[in-house]
């Protein structure tokens, strides 16, 4: 498996596919560490939360606020985006531009769903109720092969939850490193990761969680909704939402021409 590195620096599971989609490359990104991070959940194969992403940079600087809504059931995961929600600092001007365009192309939310056991992820756009399908490895489909090994640290409150700090990390079968973080896992919801960090190249992502349910979400989640339409990437979707639109007149059929009365 290759771990996915973002040219700007953020790295995490889902997240990766809507943040990589930031920097503005042509194309969807291949995946890397997505199975990985289900691994971090640890014991807790269903369950529902929401969450508020941040990212900062080496200063602690706040770059990106971003409420989210995770979901997990059976191996497969669920993140909901929407963009308009998001609080980005004014410091980074092509986030900022990315965002609008994002909004004006009918982007403005995203659903990230990755299914191992059809060894795919959707990229869902509820908005323009469009999808598209990135493939995903036979090892990234392996989930259940990968491993994670937890050192504590620590022990702090978080939201009122006891918490064991770890350093936590996923390896595959042959002891590769997949995904490293440190977490805080809540003994009183099963160890529950109620907060997860990563940092790289100088930026840290962090996943504040709260309103935990451990209980089944509806696995209908973890579907393409029906009537949506496949693209190949987001540049198809904004290039079809760019073309005018022909004027009302001409679209009109044109009146059946009428015959002559015979006499």
């Amino acid at each position: 498996m290759k771990k996915f590195i973002f040219r700007d620096g953020f790295c995490l599971g889902l997240l990766a596919v809507f943040l990589q989609s930031l920097t503005g490359l042509a194309q969807m990104p291949a995946l890397g560490t997505d199975s990985a991070m289900i691994r971090l959940f640890g014991e807790n194969p269903s369950f529902t939360a929401q969450a508020d992403i941040r990212v900062l940079d080496g200063k602690q600087v706040e770059l990106l606020r971003l409420p989210s809504v995770f979901a997990s059931v059976d191996s497969k995961f669920r993140l909901d985006l929407d963009v308009k929600l998001a609080r980005v600092n004014a410091s980074q001007p092509m986030m900022v531009n990315t965002f609008n365009t994002f909004k004006q192309f009918g982007m403005d939310r995203i659903t990230s769903v990755l299914r191992p056991d059809k060894k795919v992820t959707f990229i869902i756009y509820p908005t323009a109720k469009s999808y598209a399908n990135i493939p995903l490895s036979p090892e990234d489909a392996q989930v259940a092969s990968q491993r994670i090994e937890k050192k504590p640290i620590g022990r702090e409150t978080v939201d009122g939850h006891v918490c064991v700090k770890n350093l936590s990390t996923v390896k595959n079968p042959k002891g590769a490193v997949l995904i490293q973080a440190t977490t805080w896992n809540a003994a009183d919801l099963k160890d529950f990761p109620l907060q997860i960090q990563v940092s790289e190249n100088g930026r840290t992502t962090i996943m504040h969680f709260q309103n935990v349910n451990l209980n089944r979400p509806d696995p209908r989640l973890f579907d393409v909704p029906a009537g949506y339409r496949q693209i190949r990437d987001p540049q198809e979707l904004m290039s079809t939402a760019s073309k005018p639109v022909p004027p009302a007149a001409s679209r009109q059929a044109p009146a059946p021409s009428k015959q002559p009365t015979k006499k």
